[in-house]
């Protein structure tokens, strides 16, 4: 792809194999239709990167995810549904959809009229949501609609379990085959965003870009454990008890081994413009804010080298 972007940015990565899948777009400020996206694969080695590109479409990707068989998903904001297998019928495709696929099968067709935000979920076993607030199920043969949340933000599986989490203070998990609202303190704005969850110490732990930092009680009732209005947190992952933060343009942060409701201990770790971290492999990823080259920031906590830059 073209490199006269003004910003080529990582907007999320998953581990497939013994590398990293990357979702990116690209965008320039003047653009006036959707910025287009690639899918790339980056595997690390001690000193270098290897980057391969695995697909490129015109129409922006919302989302992508990987099934525990190694198989791409994505769904991208015109309706349709890829994968890197040939099990798509290839129908019903936007007119001016334009893809290159590279190394894998891909396949795609259009699923829904509904803009698609995010997706999760395994081969047989799909789950997608739309911005308008419908959840689609796909059963690797049929498609199926069920309510959902509207204007979702991502899902997550988080010890072994998907959520989907939303703007207005929404937070679904899928218990026994069905999708069930989560409750939250009456003290807490039921206007905020519910941007990230992670598990660490015995429960569940969300974040608001608004600066909130959320612990589940004993009786499954979020409630407030931190206000630092001036810290918005879009991201949390867990890795060894101890929680690593995305704190927007206030940088990385760190909660070590979270105690009960005591979450005051959290400690900047690194300056920064980070919308989002997960942790994979024993490394935490962070990605940044748009840049102007495609890379994201991986830290090792118990390496000599603790800080390092991922070129994709």
């Amino acid at each position: 792809m073209s490199n006269d972007f003004d910003y080529i940015t990582v907007n999320k990565v998953l581990i497939q194999g013994g590398g990293i899948i990357c979702l990116q777009s690209y965008e320039n400020d003047d653009m006036h239709i959707m910025p287009p996206a690639a899918i790339k694969k980056v595997t690390l080695y001690s000193e270098y990167s290897h980057k391969t590109t695995l697909l490129t479409t015109n129409v922006t990707l919302a989302d992508i995810t990987v099934s525990s068989l190694g198989t791409i998903w994505a769904v991208d904001m015109m309706g349709h549904l890829y994968s890197s297998q040939s099990k798509l019928s290839g129908s019903d495709l936007y007119e001016k959809l334009e893809t290159q696929a590279y190394a894998l099968k891909w396949s795609y067709q259009r699923i829904t009229e509904q803009t698609p935000v995010c997706i999760i979920g395994e081969d047989s076993d799909l789950w997608i949501a739309t911005f308008e607030g419908t959840l689609i199920h796909y059963d690797g043969r049929d498609f199926t609609s069920y309510t959902g949340v509207k204007r979702p933000i991502r899902f997550k599986k988080v010890n072994g379990d998907y959520f989907l989490m939303g703007y207005g203070c929404q937070l679904m998990k899928y218990e026994n085959k069905q999708w069930h609202a989560m409750t939250f303190d009456p003290s807490i704005p039921s206007d905020i965003p519910i941007n990230d969850i992670t598990y660490a110490n015995g429960r569940l732990l969300a974040v608001s870009n608004l600066g909130l930092i959320l612990r589940q009680q004993s009786n499954n009732t979020f409630a407030i454990a931190m206000n630092m209005p001036h810290i918005p947190w879009f991201g949390c992952d867990t890795l060894k008890d101890e929680v690593y933060l995305a704190g927007g343009s206030k940088g990385a942060y760190v909660l070590p081994e979270p105690e009960s409701d005591d979450v005051s201990k959290v400690t900047l770790i690194k300056q920064g413009h980070f919308v989002a971290v997960k942790v994979l492999d024993r490394k935490v990823v962070f990605l940044q804010a748009n840049t102007a080259s495609a890379n994201f920031v991986c830290h090792l906590p118990s390496e000599q080298r603790e800080w390092f830059l991922v070129s994709t």
